[in-house]
């Protein structure tokens, strides 16, 4: 019996740790980042498990991989913007390289942003706000802002994860929603928006723009009282 032929002498390109987190990417993209085995990881790149081992570690080094390379792919804004437009165009990039990777959103929450792939984009930020006048807050103020913006984005991974149960829950409320007071209001809100699974993903996305203009009004508050207390 021949011995199996090397991946160069098969055309095959050589693997890499960097190949593996592209791997681990693209099966995150199909199915989450909790939907894939290391021995599925070692398929997608056709090579045994051991291969993944060898030049990444176990799944949690990959998974960790994975959600610094996602972070570090969102475009970091034009450092000359104003401090709400900056954190608007970040947060809202954010939010669609997030969700095009269900999961990672979560475990970036869960972790803290702050990976050596996603520093430049961290660092940006707080000195948008050191300039802006939060001063020591800054580094506060930018974790509350980017927690904010990946807990909802969090939410979205799941509602997207089973959309039937949350068409349910919509026609449940407006089932229910008869007479008056918040209930009602409620089931009025939902009427005009209709239970269908696509036009609810929308409104995710409007729901998503009026959380960050709220939470970057209260950055704003904050920053007028740090500038009363300076005078």
């Amino acid at each position: 019996m021949s011995a199996p032929r090397s991946r160069a002498a098969s055309g095959l390109p050589p693997v890499t740790a960097s190949a593996v987190v592209d791997a681990a990417a693209r099966l995150t993209v199909r199915s989450g980042v909790d939907g894939w085995t290391v021995r599925q990881l070692a398929a997608e790149l056709g090579v045994g498990a051991p291969v993944v081992y060898h030049h990444v570690g176990d799944r949690d080094r990959v998974v960790a991989a994975v959600v610094g390379r996602v972070l570090a792919s969102v475009p970091v804004p034009d450092r000359g913007l104003p401090w709400r437009e900056w954190f608007t165009a970040l947060l809202t990039d954010l939010r669609r390289v997030a969700l095009h990777h269900p999961g990672v959103a979560r475990r970036a929450l869960a972790v803290g942003p702050v990976a050596p792939e996603s520093a430049s984009a961290v660092g940006a930020g707080i000195e948008v706000l050191v300039a802006a006048g939060f001063g020591d807050e800054a580094v506060g103020i930018c974790r509350y802002l980017v927690d904010s913006a990946l807990a909802l984005v969090s939410v979205e991974d799941d509602r997207n994860a089973d959309p039937g149960r949350r068409v349910r829950q919509a026609e449940a409320v407006i089932g229910s929603a008869d007479g008056e007071g918040g209930l009602a209001l409620a089931g009025d809100w939902l009427r005009a928006r209709g239970s269908d699974p696509n036009t609810l993903r929308a409104y995710d996305a409007e729901h998503f723009r009026y959380c960050l203009a709220r939470s970057l009004d209260g950055a704003q508050a904050r920053l007028t009282t740090l500038r009363r207390r300076r005078r």
